[in-house]
């Protein structure tokens, strides 16, 4: 499982248009969006490409991709 943030969210419609995007890409297990960022939790199969077309035309990009130790 990996894990991204990203920054910039500043209103409720941020947080719907970040949980339409994410939760229509398979792959993706969890979004968390709060007031500040969005936390979102894939498989390691989902690309960075797919994520960043994702958010093409939009005012959001990737602060900062997280791997997490394999157990």
């Amino acid at each position: 499982m990996k894990k991204l943030i990203i920054k910039g969210i500043c209103c409720r419609g941020c947080k719907k248009q970040l949980e339409t995007i994410f939760n229509n890409i398979y792959g993706i297990k969890n979004v968390r969006v709060s007031d500040e960022d969005c936390s979102i939790s894939y498989d390691g199969y989902v690309s960075k490409r797919v994520i960043e077309q994702a958010l093409k035309g939009t005012d959001y990009e990737v602060e900062k991709y997280i791997s997490e130790p394999k157990k």
